[in-house]
């Protein structure tokens, strides 16, 4: 089944490159937050997720999370990190992928809003130019920021679209 605004966001349970976990409190007490999963061999996630920083930034300046989830070891995470830079904490799951499953993953990347009571407020796959610039005001009415914070780093370098 696939998670999807309005929904209870699922419980997990991830690995941080480099030790230690992130939970599903560590997103919503704070008053929400952000989670992306991506694989690093996908072309899609190799493009979207490194021009995400804007983002992340705009979070972590409101003491929010945003989460980024590898769907392979921690080997894989970190050449990922390495090579493209991720924005946010680096955190990474290796087959079956639980977190992926529960949230219904079928292509990457895949973007999570969940607001601070574990909803899902919004849910974006693969890379539609349009669908993440207009989160920006999305993000901002569900985690409650002051402003509406920016998305994407060099949007006007990034295709229309891109399937994941």
């Amino acid at each position: 089944m696939s998670a999807k605004p309005g929904d209870p966001a699922p419980a997990f349970d991830v690995v941080l490159v480099g030790g230690g976990f992130r939970r599903l409190p560590d997103v919503v007490e704070p008053g929400g937050g952000i989670v992306v999963f991506f694989k690093s061999d996908c072309e899609t996630s190799r493009l979207v997720v490194p021009r995400l920083g804007p983002l992340a930034r705009a979070l972590a300046d409101e003491g929010r999370l945003f989460l980024v989830v590898a769907q392979e070891d921690e080997a894989g995470a970190r050449r990922f990190q390495e090579e493209l830079g991720v924005p946010g904490v680096l955190s990474w799951e290796k087959a079956p992928y639980a977190a992926s499953a529960d949230y219904g993953i079928e292509s990457v990347p895949t973007l999570f809003v969940i607001d601070g009571a574990g909803v899902i407020a919004e849910r974006v796959e693969g890379f539609v130019k349009r669908e993440y610039l207009a989160l920006g005001e999305g993000i901002e009415q569900a985690l409650a920021l002051g402003d509406v914070p920016p998305v994407l780093e060099r949007a006007e370098e990034l295709p229309e679209w891109k399937p994941g």
